[in-house]
């Protein structure tokens, strides 16, 4: 299996960067629909020999998928995206590792109230494709690895109403009053847990945690130069049900350079903070150069 997802991840490398935009399809003069999307392939490579400063010779493939989908037709409107990533890394004498997992799916029907303004009821899902590990040094130099996570595990669903600001579609925000989320996981990781442990807040024994809050989502991009794109992806939840001054934070900044037709750069920056998960920062990084075909 993972001969197969590297050979794809190869073939992917040389369509490193895809890029399909669908123009607005307009049915009257208050009514449309917007289409598009983007599959981007970052291809990271070390490679040492003889070098006396000494390094680790490495490959690492990500695939990064974003899909927009909008519907609008008078005060209706329904925005939808889609965000997915997978990447793995291979440095020298050691087995293949999963350097990059997510998945998001967000849907918001908004109709409108006043002005820029409208009611809002929204559905989010965020979670991972495939298992995750913790590694340590076993005996005898052997690299144990211990089973973390599982697709869909933990997987966070969340409902709620509220209201819904949008300035274009390059700015808006939800504010979400009044929201449920429920944290679903495999049992497997909570009937070993002892006493008073849990596991991304789901207690010993059970499949899931039902939390009742507020969250924000705010999303921003702008051409902060020329070819150089800045977007941004904010979501806060508050849960009024236990520690209401603990707030999650889900953070996204992803900067793209177009170097020319055919090339550019991607840097992405992701922040994380659920003192459910773990009570520190999270913080990731991801840096690669893309071969462009657009389409």
């Amino acid at each position: 299996m993972k001969k197969i997802i590297i050979l794809l991840l190869l073939f992917l490398s040389f369509n490193s960067y895809s890029n399909l935009r669908l123009d607005s399809v307009w049915t009257s003069p208050n009514s449309y629909y917007i289409s598009k999307g983007k599959i981007t392939t970052l291809l990271n490579q070390s490679q040492y020999s003889n070098w006396i400063a000494g390094g680790v010779n490495n490959l690492s493939l990500t695939l990064i998928l974003d899909y927009d989908f909008t519907l609008k037709k008078g005060d209706l409107e329904w925005i939808n995206r889609l965000d997915g990533a997978y990447g793995l890394v291979k440095n020298q004498n050691e087995d293949i590792k999963k350097n990059e997992d997510r998945i998001e799916i967000y849907s918001l029907v908004a109709i409108k109230n006043k002005g820029r303004w409208s009611y809002s009821a929204f559905f989010n899902l965020k979670s991972q494709w495939s298992n995750g590990y913790k590694y340590s040094q076993g005996a005898n130099g052997v690299v144990d690895r211990t089973l973390t996570t599982k697709f869909l595990s933990p997987a966070y669903s969340q409902v709620g109403v509220g209201m819904f600001y949008k300035k274009d579609d390059n700015f808006w925000f939800n504010y979400g009053l009044l929201s449920a989320r429920y944290i679903m996981v495999n049992p497997v990781f909570t009937e070993t847990l002892l006493d008073g442990e849990n596991y991304f807040g789901v207690e010993k024994g059970e499949s899931g945690r039902f939390e009742a809050g507020g969250m924000i989502s705010a999303y921003y991009k702008k051409e902060i130069m020329k070819n150089m794109l800045m977007e941004n992806k904010l979501n806060l939840f508050q849960n009024y049900l236990e520690d209401p001054l603990n707030i999650d934070v889900d953070y996204t900044l992803s900067l793209e350079f177009t170097i020319n037709q055919f090339f550019s750069t991607n840097i992405l920056l992701q922040i994380l903070y659920d003192d459910n998960a773990i009570p520190e920062i999270q913080l990731k990084e991801v840096f690669g150069v893309s071969f462009n075909v657009n389409f």
